[in-house]
């Protein structure tokens, strides 16, 4: 029995398999390594999401501990500590200030992992989708169907929405404290930093990595002409 392959999936498949499929036979060596990628691709979904329960419970208690370090700086009321020193009293007063901050850059910290979680796990959820449709079956795509729509909340979307909140509230507290410490001129300050920390993460984390075997993206030309 042979399955054509349909148009959409072609590219994923011709990528897998190294050159273009337009048909699997059952029971052939293609069926068998689309069975083993499904099978990976399961695992690989469970692992995922043992990752993600386990990273988010990791960011939760560096965050539980940050706000616990900042209520105690707050109930110690560490702005009116006078220790007779000008530096250790700004020092003092800025502590809430450092405190937010550091919650703010972990927060954009977890909002950048759980999104780039979110996408692999959704990755590999298609990939599940597609492979179970060539192997024979299409279990996973009907258990998501199963049921009405309006409750299919997607779990990863609770997580980039609990890591945004977690984010927004940081921002807040850090533009806040800034303000009451430094006025307005500190709390703009505060705004261009907030920005442009999220700018800077976001476009260094965007970076594709490169794996050990790969040579940078134009080392050949490099050679080429070294060569010439």
């Amino acid at each position: 029995m042979e399955m054509i392959i349909e148009k959409a999936d072609e590219p994923f498949l011709h990528s897998f398999f190294g050159e273009p499929v337009e048909t699997v036979e059952e029971g052939s060596l293609q069926a068998e390594r689309l069975s083993q990628a499904l099978h990976a691709a399961r695992v690989q979904r469970m692992a995922e999401l043992d990752s993600d329960w386990k990273r988010n419970v990791l960011f939760l208690a560096l965050f539980v501990f940050l706000y616990a370090a900042l209520g105690g700086s707050l109930s110690m009321d560490l702005a009116h500590h006078s220790t007779g020193h000008k530096s250790f009293d700004y020092a003092l007063q800025a502590v809430p200030v450092l405190i937010a901050f550091s919650g703010f850059f972990l927060s954009l910290l977890f909002l950048f992992v759980t999104r780039s979680g979110a996408r692999r796990l959704q990755n590999w959820e298609r990939a599940i989708v597609l492979l179970e449709k060539y192997t024979g079956g299409n279990l996973y795509k009907q258990m998501l169907d199963l049921g009405p729509r309006t409750t299919h909340y997607s779990f990863s979307a609770i997580n980039v929405a609990l890591a945004l909140f977690i984010c927004l509230t940081w921002v807040v507290m850090y533009n806040y404290f800034t303000f009451t410490t430094s006025g307005v001129i500190g709390s703009v300050i505060s705004l261009f930093i907030t920005t442009m920390t999220y700018v800077i993460l976001d476009i260094q984390l965007l970076k594709p990595h490169r794996l050990d075997h790969e040579e940078p993206v134009g080392l050949e030309k490099e050679d080429a002409s070294k060569e010439e």
